[in-house]
């Protein structure tokens, strides 16, 4: 009798946590729906130099993305599970966020050569900070650049996978990072506020962090992620700095915003998004990886190290780093 209801539990079990497919969106409609031109569409530039042009809405889309199946095919078992409802509280929260983000003082200062001078600080509040570090975050954390982290040093021991162990194997390293990384940082650290004037940023399917596949709360986290066209945001932990300001806001030149782009080219594989200036691919984009920057001298680091309040970068091991390959880090 033990046992046929041990049976009858599971089967009823089975039937309750049978996962329904979804449409997961790792680039939420909410924030793709910003990065439309006048026609209603956005640009998708892929390495081999191709464009189309779709709705913000059919992109970022990975199909049960958020689902760990733990057996083969479709038959359910008593361990799967969803962790989309852990982006709920970002998705939920990115209008309020971009809404403030275009609200707040910002100007260009022409006159004014030095960066660290052109930062202008604002006043805020903790729910306002934790709300840009849970809604930057999520990009991170969800991204396909993320996701290929998630399962690399597997592939890397066992060669290719089996899509459905892949699947798998992604996200139960995925599950936890949300929140993981994101009450880690908090309200903890410097933020800033990266407006363009005349040139659009772009966007893609991997951006400049280092929170990918984190197991464990970083201990220096950064992130400089696009929100639209116009705006990004830089959420970092510098390892010595002062409090004071919390948040800033900066007006890029257009030189600037070239350099933000070519970030994002760097760690972009398959898909760099844009409203209406298509970017040129560069050569780093075309090779159809996930590159990183290896010379800590790049321009988001020394965007970090010219914030109010932070040290200078230490320069004294940069020859090190002076190698240049496309297939390796950038």
């Amino acid at each position: 009798m033990k046992s046929d209801l041990s049976v009858t539990y599971l089967t009823k079990n089975c039937e309750m946590k049978k996962l329904k497919s979804e449409r997961h969106h790792w680039w939420p409609e909410c924030v793709s729906q910003h990065w439309a031109a006048d026609d209603g569409t956005t640009g998708w530039l892929k390495p081999d130099g191709s464009c189309v042009r779709t709705r913000p809405a059919n992109l970022g889309v990975i199909g049960n993305g958020h689902h760990i199946k733990m057996k083969r095919g479709d038959e359910p078992t008593p361990w799967d599970q969803s962790f989309e409802r852990v982006f709920d509280k970002a998705d939920s929260q990115f209008p309020k966020l971009i809404t403030w983000l275009e609200g707040l003082e910002h100007r260009p200062m022409h006159d004014v050569m030095e960066l660290k001078q052109r930062f202008i600080a604002q006043p805020c509040t903790d729910d306002e900070l934790l709300r840009m570090t849970e809604c930057a975050v999520s990009l991170a954390v969800r991204g396909p650049m993320n996701r290929e982290a998630s399962v690399a040093l597997a592939e890397h021991l066992r060669g290719p996978i089996e899509s459905g162990e892949r699947n798998r194997l992604i996200g139960l390293n995925m599950r936890n990072a949300q929140r993981t990384i994101a009450d880690s940082i908090g309200a903890r650290g410097k933020f800033v506020v990266v407006y363009s004037q005349d040139k659009e940023f772009i966007f893609g399917d991997g951006f400049f962090h280092n929170v990918g596949n984190a197991q464990m709360a970083p201990h220096s986290p950064k992130l400089f992620v696009p929100i639209t066209p116009n705006i990004c945001v830089l959420v970092c932990r510098p390892s010595g700095y002062m409090v004071e300001p919390r948040l800033s806001t900066l007006v890029a030149n257009d030189n600037e915003v070239n350099l933000c782009n070519d970030t994002i080219q760097v760690y972009s594989k398959n898909a760099i998004y844009f409203r209406s200036q298509q970017p040129i691919p560069h050569e780093s984009f075309r090779c159809a990886q996930h590159l990183s920057y290896e010379h800590p001298g790049n321009p988001i680091n020394n965007l970090i190290h010219s914030i109010p309040g932070v040290s200078a970068r230490d320069s004294s091991f940069d020859h090190f780093y002076n190698r240049e390959a496309c297939s390796d880090p950038v």
